[in-house]
Order: C-alpha cells, then structure tokens, then sequence
C-alpha cells in the first residue's frame, strides 16, 4: 500500500468511528475529514471544495426550501391530517393509514419533515382510538424511510446514485423511475408492519395516562397527570403589606431563591376575577392571587414565612386561562444537553416550561436545572400567538398536542401559490423540460417570492448540517479514487469467483449499504458505496443502474436501531421503545426487503 492510501484509509475509518460514536455535529466531522484530506495533499484545494458546488449539494438545499414552504403555509399540515382521518380505530387499520400517509408525504418532503408533521397526528389518532402510540409510531418511522424509495428527490441517497451516472456520462435515472420498484418494496413494508409486525411491537403505553376519554382534545387535567404536576400548583394570595405587592416578578427573582415558577396571577376585578399568565415584567399588587408551581414543599413554606402571603389551596387546579402545549426534543436540536435555564426558553419563544418528562417519566428534580436530551418531552404554557409560533420552529423541538390539536390547521394566504408552484416542479422533473437542479432551484425560489416565508425563515428551513456534511463527504469518493483505495476494492471482489455474478455483487452492495446506514448517515453511506457500485459494473460489462438502483434502495433501510437515522430517534423517546423493539422488527424488515429488491430490480433494470 502507498502512503496516500494508508493516509485515506486511517481518515476514511476515522470518519466512519466518530460518525459511529455520534458525540460530534456530523457537518464537523465530515469538514474535519475533508481538511485532513485537504492539509496532507491527498485533494486540491479544487477537488476539497468542489462538493460545495455541486449541482446535487444545491438542489438538496432547495428541496429542503420547498419543503420547509409546505411546512410553514400549513398544506403539509393539512395534508396529514386529511389523510389520517381514514384511520378508524382498528390497529391495522390505522397501521396501514399512516404508513400510507407517511410515504406519500415522505416522497415530496424529506424525512424528518414528514415524521415532525405526522407525529402529532398520529399521538392524537391513539389517544381518540385507544391504541398505544408504541404500536404506530416504529411504523411512522419506517414508512416515511420508504416513502423516500419512491421518487427521485424522495431521499438523498437516490439523487446521489442519480448524480453519479450523470457524471459518468450515462443515462441518469428519471423522476419516477424509482417508484416500480419502491411501491413493492412499501407495499411489502405495510404488509409485514400490519401484519407480522404490529404484533412484535410492545403494546406499553408511554402514557396509560396519556390516553384521555374525549376524542379529539388533550385533557388538561391528563397532561397535568402525566406530568405528575397535580399536586405542585398552588394558590397563594398577597395580603396588603406583603413584600411581594408592588413589585414585578423580575425584581422579586422568585425561581432563583425560592425555586417556584409563578404561572399566573388572578386580579380582583368588577366582572370577576382576570386571569394573566406571568411574565417578567408583571407587576403583582395586593388582593392578586398567585398560582405557582413548587416540587419543594420546604422552599414554598420559606416564601410564605418571608414574604408574608397566604396559602389558599394546596394543591389548587391551573386556571383554564393558562393553555399548555406539549413539546418533542428532537434529534440534532441544539437544545440537547443543555438546560432550560441556559436556553433562556421563555424569553426566546415567548412560553415556559412547567415540567419534564425524559423517556416518558416525569422528572423529579428542579426542571429548570435538568440537561435536555432527545426524545424528551415538555409540558409549556403559553398563549394562543406564542403556541402558534411553537408549531413552527421544527429544528430544535416539535409541538406534539396542544389543547385543541384536532381544529382544522389554517391556510396561509400563500398555500394555493405553494400548491401551484409544487405541481409544476414535479411536472418540470418527470418530463425532463429542464434540469432537475434547475427546477428546484426555480420552486425554491418562487416559494420566498409567493411569501410562504418571511424574513430569514427560508434559510432557517435548510437543514445545514445535512448540506455541509454532504458537501463535505463527496469529496472523500474522490480521494479514495486516487489513492488506489477503489481500485484495491474492485480487484478484491473481482478476484473472488463467487462476487462476479451480478446477482451475488447486487446482495454484497445491498447488504454492506444496509450495515453502514445503520451506523453512518444513509447519505454519506451512499456516497462512498455509488462509485465503488459504477466501478465494479464497468469491470464486469454489467448495467450499473440495477446495482446503484439497490444501492439506493439499501440506503433506506435503517431499521434495525433507533440511531439508524434521526427518525428513529425522534419515534424513540415519543414511543418509549428499547433498543431491542427497534433489532425485533427492523432486521425482519430488512432481510424481506433484500430479497425483493433482489427479485424486483433485475426485472425493471436488467443487468
């Protein structure tokens, strides 16, 4: 071996080890790999940045656009919705809806879009039909991974195995040529997950609580019982000459020294009592009447002795007045392992956070104090305006129910022009008018100019650690080439009787996918396999497009561990699953996939 192979290989498995290990951004490690590559001469400075510019880099991005505009106008919304009405009550049958729901919308946005507009949804569905989320939510997962089997922008792996016939001069894969093969393979999907598999899923319930008698609205009474706040909220009032009246919440600093949130204040008024929710800057005066929330019974008798009030009702029940919503931490969120303290969750979305739960278990300590992690859930109060914004921001945590979470979603203004601009991209894609990266480019930029977001929102759609991570990898394909490493590869499997069936090099490219994206990003795992599956059909004088179409394929089947792919852990903590439910029906899956990809694509895509 020469030393620039030695040298790749060494970054190639560094890279794969702290993707693996998964402590670090995966756009740092991919950069960190690429200047490796870059400071030891291995790529050019040319070569090292040429993924930046790539066609496939950008109209990702743009796709992460048009998705994000079909997100923020409340169509991807409505859509999901509609579509799960179909569900009934039945386990299969609602198995079988959002499978379907997921995938079709999985086709059109990515995956993680999908489940973060799927995922309320389905939680709702099981409170109103009974059945325990862990019985829908592994199959949400999955079916929005197999959705992305259906067309060309479904996924990123199905444009890169795109991107490298392009390259290579050859002719490319087409909008819909994708779905023969991806309708069997969903189909075989639903089947099993309906089937076979809805039995293999734990029927626990993260919530035995969660589930509450009236169809279609989250009882607040049950969301103050799942979080196991019922007996924290008490009222107190300030009598005159109490230390408290006159003063604003933020001059009194009563969560730093006493440990109690004050979530709203009740003013005597000719009407009847007017009730505020509690900002920093409310002033309390006497005769108001608090109502807090306290996991310190010592800590509220101190602010009763110092502060000379009066406890009214111990417990007492949260005013109505008060509307709470329940967030979803989800994987890659910025807010993971830090606190809410440190989040300044409050003052920079406008709700706070009345309690925690982490893997479906109600914290007991201080929960202003407790880190964040993936999977956990928070219980909010917050007012109709702020609630609506917290059903936008997607990227660090999901509105998973709030108290009317069945009304009907709004249209923006500009939905019909998103609609509009949506089917002509699809139909600029599948007739080959223009090219692919142009036509999403254009919709990308028509969705910002329909005003389907406003100000910076379009740049906050696009998911930049995927786009700087791709960017970042291709070039690594690159310098495997020219170290020698595929070249060694190739040799390797050619000198092996057994490999030089096509059949037999189509179930080892399937299979080494498949492992790797359980461990690695599907996509960076598609751009080091694609090129390695280009070269082996040349020096076999076989079609490469069955062996990238299987490549592409494998690519999303990250089922067998709820770190497969972020879906997984986003379902992970909602469902309360183990490690164990996701290997139980995920290999399964997998190997019943294998064997119809292997039948199914030679017959579409002869070698």
């Amino acid at each position: 071996m020469t030393a620039d192979l030695w040298i790749v290989t060494c970054i190639l498995l560094a890279t794969i080890v702290a993707f693996v290990l998964d402590r670090f951004r995966l756009d740092v490690v991919a950069f960190v790999s690429l200047m490796a590559l870059l400071a030891t001469g291995i790529l050019t400075p040319t070569e090292a940045t040429a993924g930046f510019s790539n066609p496939l880099v950008l109209m990702i991005a743009g796709l992460f656009v048009v998705g994000g505009a079909l997100l923020n106008s409340g169509v991807a919304d409505l859509a999901g919705r509609g579509l799960s009405r179909l569900g009934g009550t039945s386990t299969v049958r609602l198995t079988i809806t959002v499978m379907l729901s997921s995938a079709l919308l999985s086709a059109l946005l990515s995956s993680t879009g999908t489940v973060a507009v799927m995922l309320p949804v389905v939680i709702s569905l099981c409170r109103g039909s009974e059945v325990p989320p862990a019985k829908l939510l592994i199959p949400l997962a999955f079916a929005a991974s197999l959705g992305g089997m259906l067309t060309l922008i479904g996924t990123p792996p199905n444009m890169v195995v795109n991107q490298v016939l392009y390259d290579a001069g050859l002719e490319p894969f087409h909008f819909f040529s994708f779905a023969p093969a991806g309708v069997v393979v969903l189909g075989l999907g639903v089947a099993f997950m309906s089937t076979v598999g809805t039995r293999m899923l734990p029927a626990r319930r993260t919530d035995s609580k969660h589930l509450p008698p009236d169809r279609g609205l989250v009882s607040r009474p049950e969301l103050i019982h799942n979080y196991g706040i019922g007996s924290q909220i008490f009222q107190l009032r300030i009598p005159q000459g109490s230390m408290l009246a006159d003063r604003t919440l933020r001059d009194l600093s009563l969560r730093t020294s006493f440990r109690v949130n004050v979530l709203a204040v009740s003013t005597p008024g000719p009407k009847g009592p007017v009730v505020r929710r509690c900002e920093p800057d409310t002033l309390l005066q006497a005769g108001d009447s608090l109502f807090v929330k306290s996991s310190n019974p010592q800590a509220l008798e101190n602010l009763v002795a110092e502060s000379e009030i009066e406890l009214v009702a111990s417990p007492a029940e949260l005013p109505r007045e008060v509307p709470l919503a329940e967030l979803i931490i989800p994987p890659r969120s910025t807010f993971i392992g830090r606190t809410i303290r440190e989040v300044d969750f409050f003052h920079n979305h406008g709700a706070m956070v009345i309690a925690l739960q982490q893997k479906g278990d109600p914290v007991d300590t201080y929960t202003s104090d407790t880190a964040m992690g993936p999977g956990d859930t928070l219980l909010v109060a917050a007012n109709a305006s702020a609630i609506k914004r917290l059903g936008q921001a997607r990227n660090d945590f999901l509105l998973v129910s709030e108290q009317e979470e069945q009304l009907a979603p709004k249209l923006s203004p500009a939905a019909p022009w998103v609609v509009a601009i949506l089917v002509a991209m699809l139909i600029a894609m599948s007739t080959g008018v223009v090219a692919n990266v142009t036509a999403v480019l254009l919709a990308a930029t028509l969705m910002v100019i329909s005003g389907a977001f406003r100000g910076s929102n379009a740049y906050q759609s696009v998911n930049w650690e995927s786009i700087v991570m791709i960017a970042a990898v291709m070039p690594l394909a690159t310098a495997l080439e020219k170290a020698g490493a595929l070249d060694l590869v190739v040799t390797a499997i050619l000198d092996s009787p057994g490999l030089t069936d096509p059949r037999a090099l189509f179930l080892l490219l399937f299979a080494v996918t498949s492992l790797l994206s359980q461990a690695i990003s599907n996509t960076a795992t598609s751009v080091l396999i694609a090129p390695l599956a280009l070269e082996l059909a040349r020096q076999l004088d076989v079609s490469p497009h069955p062996l990238l179409m299987g490549v592409a394929l494998a690519a999303s089947t990250s089922f067998a561990t709820p770190v497969a792919s972020p879906i997984n852990a986003l379902v992970a903590g909602a469902g309360g699953y183990r490690f164990g439910d996701f290997l139980k029906v995920g290999v399964p899956l997998q190997l019943l996939i294998l064997i119809a990809t292997l039948i199914i694509v030679p017959l579409l895509f002869p070698f």
